[in-house]
């Protein structure tokens, strides 16, 4: 049963609150346009995600086992780091990444600061969506076209109108619901965008790492793994002890439609073969990301159609040149507000 009619109608109607569609609201909202942001999830941040696991003991651990730290290189990005740092919700992590490469590992500080909420990565999105008008457990199914505006169609039977409509999605989903609407050339341009899959493990361990202080690891030609993270060096004190890792995109792909029980021992076996020690581990999980990381993407900061009121961010469009990751999301979604949000 349809709610059409039930709710006021906003100006513009964001699908997917990852970071890129919440920078798109915050602008366009700050600008005077009523705006409402649907999402699928339980939260906001999309793959800027946090996993909250509770122990036994009472603890609770805290893995972001999606995007793994914050950048700023750009000016209004730096300012948004400032702020978090001053409210609180922003921490500097680290500025050394080590590298791990046919069996050695190495450490240089390079002085680049890698920014992580203490509280886990949902929190910045937690924190741009204050004072936004976001609904969760809302999963978008169908979009129909409404003279010059839109229609929203969701897997619970509500649909929503707006005017204008930005998509906040990975690209194979955004051409899937856009597939029987002509938007011209931007079809084919979505069409050739392309992702690596990542499988995740979070591990809370039983006991911290000997013989290793490293806050994050890089591996190159590893077989397997690609990222290992001492999680709870992000955490305040008194955090469980706990890694984060990330399969390589070669092995995610071989093993992409295994179930999250039958890859997990072999990404633990993995670890401890790198760390030269087993894991003696409380609890451990793995999560799939069927679209990780952008490989092929559209060469443009992001899109809007003023004639078909339509837009769509994320990191799998080009702001900067400096490849897809938070920063780049943020600056996506921030072109776009004043293109399409809040411009004409």
């Amino acid at each position: 049963m349809s709610t059409l009619g039930t709710h006021p109608q906003p100006d513009l109607l964001i699908v997917g609150a990852g970071l890129a569609g919440l920078a798109c609201a915050r602008d366009a909202g700050g600008a005077g346009l009523r705006v409402k942001v649907l999402d699928k999830s339980r939260g906001v941040s999309g793959r800027a995600a946090t996993r909250r696991v509770p122990l036994d003991d009472g603890r609770e651990a805290r893995l972001d086992h999606g995007a793994r730290f914050f950048t700023a290189r750009h000016e209004r990005t730096k300012t948004l780091a400032e702020a978090g740092l001053r409210e609180g919700w922003l921490s500097e992590w680290t500025r050394t990444v080590s590298e791990w490469q046919d069996g050695e590992i190495h450490t240089a500080p390079d002085g680049h600061p890698r920014y992580a909420p203490a509280e886990g990565f949902s929190a910045m999105g937690r924190a741009l969506a204050r004072g936004l008008d976001v609904q969760t457990n809302t999963e978008v199914t169908s979009l129909e076209r409404r003279g010059k505006g839109w229609r929203v169609h969701t897997r619970d039977g509500v649909s929503w109108d707006a005017p204008r409509l930005i998509l906040n999605l990975p690209a194979p989903q955004v051409a899937a619901l856009l597939q029987d609407h002509d938007i011209g050339e931007a079809a084919e341009a979505v069409g050739r965008v392309r992702f690596d899959p990542c499988w995740a493990a979070g591990v809370i361990l039983a006991h911290d790492l000997t013989a290793h202080t490293w806050p994050a690891l890089k591996l190159t030609g590893h077989p397997v793994l690609d990222w290992i993270a001492r999680e709870h060096t992000k955490r305040a004190p008194g955090h469980p002890p706990a890694l984060m890792l990330h399969a390589g995109a070669e092995w995610s792909r071989a093993n992409l439609e295994r179930r999250p029980d039958e890859v997990l021992p072999e990404l633990l076996e993995a670890a401890a073969d790198v760390l030269g020690q087993p894991l003696s581990h409380l609890q451990a999980f793995a999560h799939r990301w069927r679209y990780a990381t952008p490989t092929a993407r559209v060469p443009e900061p992001c899109h809007w159609d003023a004639q078909l009121n339509l837009g769509w961010c994320g990191d799998w469009l080009t702001p900067d040149p400096h490849g897809p990751r938070v920063e780049a999301a943020l600056l996506s979604g921030w072109r776009l507000a004043a293109r399409g949000g809040a411009g004409s």
